[in-house]
């Protein structure tokens, strides 16, 4: 799509000439209109759009900002493949839709909000899609704040947070539990995300409501806290292989973590699926491929990106107001779970 200064160019006009026509087209002189007008049908450029950009400087981007991290590459975002199945959906809608997507990348130990200053008060995108939301998040306080547009992967526990998509995580690890415990398992193992995180908080309370609906006991041994990298997912299966009384069922914070879950299991001997259960997170495209194949909670990312961009698109636009859409997350079972032994 065109700009108004691109269209103003071809058109052998000034900016402000474009301005009249689509706003007051009586003041614009008639081979003016008749120029603008021929360079619009050929532009595919969409004069309402236009004007409503002209009028509120709009820069028709919209931004995001992942946190990485300069000792490890790889996005600290609840998965990188993951990430990017949700980016790509975030950028292929945004280019559908007449937008840019601009990536401002932050650093774990460096305060965000700075960066989203720069953003909203330096005009460089319309809105913003927030990712990794935190119970008390001090970006959408900020932006809030200033009124600037935004929606949010993800929810937090302000009450003037209403423009949001999310999972449902709560009901997920409910799920997983019920089906772990239907397989006879009762040493159930959570390696979990690390607190912080507002996905963290309502997975954890999905995970230890369906501990107690089901008499179990929630072993401290058993909760290990670690990041979304198979490393991590090796490591904390390892602490839980030494214990006198190994869990016979795991769940994990992520599709990768739970590959590296596996992974330590074989090294001693033994089999995922038949000796001890591994559940993941994301349904990743590896999921199904990996050996033994995972079950895992599917995350529908490529909706989510889509559905979170155009949202915010329509409230940039004054088309549509805050919305809330809450997805219902598929168990997706496969052969890294079976009965206890």
């Amino acid at each position: 799509m065109a700009t108004i200064k691109e269209i103003a160019q071809k058109a052998g006009v000034s900016v402000g000439t474009v301005s009249n026509y689509l706003n007051s087209p009586e003041k614009v002189a008639k081979k003016s209109s008749e120029a603008i007008q021929r360079v619009i049908e050929e532009s595919s450029y969409h004069p309402r759009a236009a004007a409503r950009s002209l009028k509120s400087d709009q820069t028709r981007t919209i931004g995001l900002v992942p946190v990485v991290s300069r000792e490890d590459p790889q996005s600290v975002e609840p998965s990188d493949n993951a990430f990017l199945e949700f980016l790509a959906a975030v950028n292929s809608t945004a280019t559908e839709k007449g937008y840019d997507v601009l990536l401002h990348s932050a650093t774990p130990k460096v305060d965000e909000i700075p960066i989203y200053e720069k953003l909203v008060v330096g005009k460089n995108v319309d809105g913003i899609l927030v990712l990794n939301t935190r119970p008390d998040d001090p970006r959408i306080n900020f932006l809030l704040k200033m009124k600037f547009p935004f929606v949010s992967f993800g929810r937090s526990e302000n009450k003037e947070h209403r423009a949001f998509i999310d999972v449902d995580g709560e009901y997920a690890l409910i799920e997983t539990v019920d089906y772990l415990t239907s397989l006879g398992h009762q040493l159930i193992a959570y390696i979990c995300p690390k607190k912080g995180s507002m996905f963290s908080k309502v997975r954890w309370e999905g995970f230890s409501k369906a501990m107690v609906s089901h008499n179990l006991e929630i072993y401290d041994d058993y909760i290990i806290e670690c990041d979304f990298s198979e490393t991590s997912g090796q490591v904390a299966m390892h602490l839980l292989l030494d214990l006198p009384n190994p869990p016979t069922a795991v769940i994990t914070a992520s599709d990768i973590c739970a590959f590296g879950a596996m992974h330590a299991i074989s090294t001693r001997g033994l089999t995922p699926g038949k000796d001890i259960s591994v559940v993941g997170f994301d349904n990743i495209r590896m999921a199904s491929h990996w050996q033994p194949s995972l079950t895992t909670i599917a995350q529908p990312f490529r909706k989510l990106g889509s559905q979170a961009t155009e949202m915010l698109i329509k409230i940039i636009e004054g088309d549509q107001t805050e919305t809330q859409i809450l997805f219902t997350p598929e168990l997706v079972i496969r052969q890294s779970t079976g009965p206890a032994k």
